[in-house]
């Protein structure tokens, strides 16, 4: 069978938070199933996007993709997206939060099919809008680095001075069920990931 060929689309696995409720461990590391969130990312984006990158200031090398270490520390994840940018061989950037357990490569190529001259294409829930998967064309650099220069590190913050296209997820439930988004931020949100994966596996 003939793999459909690969979006000229750079994705990004945010690797890099600091886990303040799991003592500082790696949440990426955690595993559902066989494998661990880390890879369960990369292995989505890889199926897809031409490039992978890895938004990690710890590792060093992985098989999956290529590391991109913050350039400047502590800006948190609107930091590392700017990092990534840069970086990137392909003008638009798909950004995908490492602890986020229940993402689909359709949900994330609907993105890419809406992204028409946008310079950022995001979700939003219920719980509102999901900047941490979602896509960012490079046209972006100059209102994230203005705003990193005032040290405001909200991403929604720079949405203000570039054109933004909304996904709203409850017009695809197909595509954007119930639980897409669950990120896995504390022991009861991994106790939860683990009762749902058990469940539909």
């Amino acid at each position: 069978m003939t793999r459909p060929p690969l979006l000229p689309l750079s994705g990004a696995v945010l690797a890099g938070g600091r886990a303040l409720r799991f003592d500082g461990y790696d949440k990426t590391r955690l595993r559902l199933g066989r494998k661990n969130l880390l890879s369960r990312a990369l292995g989505i984006l890889n199926s897809f996007c031409e490039e992978t990158l890895i938004s990690s200031n710890t590792l060093k090398q992985h098989p999956q993709g290529r590391i991109v270490p913050d350039l400047e520390p502590n800006q948190g994840p609107l930091g590392a997206i700017y990092s990534c940018l840069l970086t990137s061989s392909n003008p638009y950037l798909l950004i995908v939060a490492g602890d986020i357990p229940f993402i689909t490569a359709p949900a994330l190529i609907k993105l890419w099919q809406e992204k028409e001259d946008f310079d950022v294409i995001i979700p939003e829930t219920p719980d509102g809008l999901q900047p941490l998967a979602a896509i960012y064309k490079q046209s972006c650099i100059p209102a994230i680095a203005d705003q990193l220069k005032e040290k405001n590190l909200k991403i929604r913050r720079f949405f203000n001075h570039v054109l933004v296209k909304v996904i709203t997820c409850s017009d695809f439930p197909d595509i954007y069920p119930d639980n897409i988004f669950l990120n896995i931020n504390s022991p009861d949100d991994l106790q939860k990931a683990r009762s749902l994966y058990h469940k539909t596996n």
